[in-house]
């Protein structure tokens, strides 16, 4: 669907509210799978007689209902687009043509933009197919207004792809001026509560280590980084403190990455003596961690590389490239908590 280049292009800089509740009459994107299903109905209409008792009709209801409650459609979910972003995505609702999903997100923004774009999607085996758009003015956003009301869906052809279709929105704009957070930070917040809206809370206890790289040898010279009171910024690192870390958990190990190769060794060369385990793969000392009885969680990102799909065995792919993430010691991103 082609840009209309006469809207005017808005900076939104501040927080959405965003409440994506259902969407009503979506077309039946499994076209082949409906086709099945329908010759099949046929042919079974075809075996099948009325019968003349008095329960007949009852129970050709019954398997009308049955039929109905099984029928194989889209199985849709909502992206929400900034320019080349995705801000935001709801869960999939399989086999329905009218989803309500009924799911609120708070969205920063800092993105210059004509329109929100908001793309209702099936999800397929082979990947999503866009089901159609809807398309919010920025201006209209930027001006704070609450806004709550159904919104046509519109295809890549400028239709609606069945009549009626369209989804329910609730918004509210709130520009970074208006907010206090972003007046004083956070920390001026008065409350002390951190980033809001985050899905871990604010803990006490909490550090941020600064890494030059995964892996520095002890050859390479690092410049001077002096710090406040005259000292000077000592270099870690990265891979030896990670591997400290998981070995001396006590209660949790929660690991966060886009992929994890289990077979990588986090110490190359030590420099100190290894920890407890500190031998190990990776894969190998989560295991023993978790023998020991500390929980061990992994947060990993759903790579379209990593699937196993009509008998063509795609792992391969995210596996070379995490074995180029170990090799360049570029760092797959870590959060222990212990």
């Amino acid at each position: 669907m082609a840009e209309d280049s006469s809207e005017q292009v808005k900076y939104l800089h501040g927080d959405l509210d965003l409440h994506i509740i259902e969407a009503r009459s979506l077309p039946n994107m499994d076209l082949v799978t409906e086709h099945l299903r329908r010759c099949f109905t046929a042919c079974d209409a075809c075996r099948t007689t009325d019968t003349k008792d008095s329960g007949g009709s009852s129970r050709r209801h019954e398997r009308k209902l049955h039929h109905r409650r099984n029928i194989i459609t889209s199985d849709p979910y909502v992206t929400v687009m900034a320019p080349q972003t995705t801000l935001a995505r709801t869960r999939v609702l399989p086999n329905s043509q009218n989803p309500r999903w009924n799911e609120r997100f708070y969205i920063p923004l800092a993105h210059p933009m004509a329109f929100l774009d908001i793309r209702v999607k099936d999800d397929d085996m082979l990947g999503a197919e866009t089901i159609g758009k809807v398309k919010i003015p920025a201006e209209r956003i930027a001006s704070g207004e609450i806004i709550s009301e159904w919104f046509p869906i519109i295809n890549s052809s400028g239709k609606p792809p069945k009549p009626d279709s369209a989804l329910l929105l609730e918004m509210k704009f709130t520009h970074c001026d208006k907010n206090p957070l972003y007046k004083h930070g956070i920390a001026g917040d008065p409350l002390h509560r951190g980033v809001r809206n985050t899905y871990f809370p604010l803990r006490k206890g909490c550090s941020v280590k600064l890494y030059q790289d995964a892996h520095i040898s002890d050859d390479v010279k690092m410049p001077e980084i002096k710090l406040d009171d005259g000292h000077v910024r000592e270099h870690g690192k990265c891979w030896e403190d990670i591997c400290y870390a998981i070995s001396e958990a006590h209660h949790l190990i929660y690991i966060v990455g886009w992929s994890v190769y289990h077979k990588i060794k986090l110490i190359r060369e030590p420099t100190r003596p290894l920890p407890r385990g500190g031998d190990l793969t990776l894969g190998e000392l989560l295991k023993y961690k978790s023998q020991e009885g500390v929980r061990v969680l992994l947060l990993l990102w759903d790579d379209k590389t990593s699937h196993d799909k009509f008998f063509i065995n795609t792992v391969w792919i995210g596996m070379m490239l995490l074995i180029i993430l170990g090799v360049t010691s570029y760092l797959i991103p870590f959060f222990v908590l212990v």
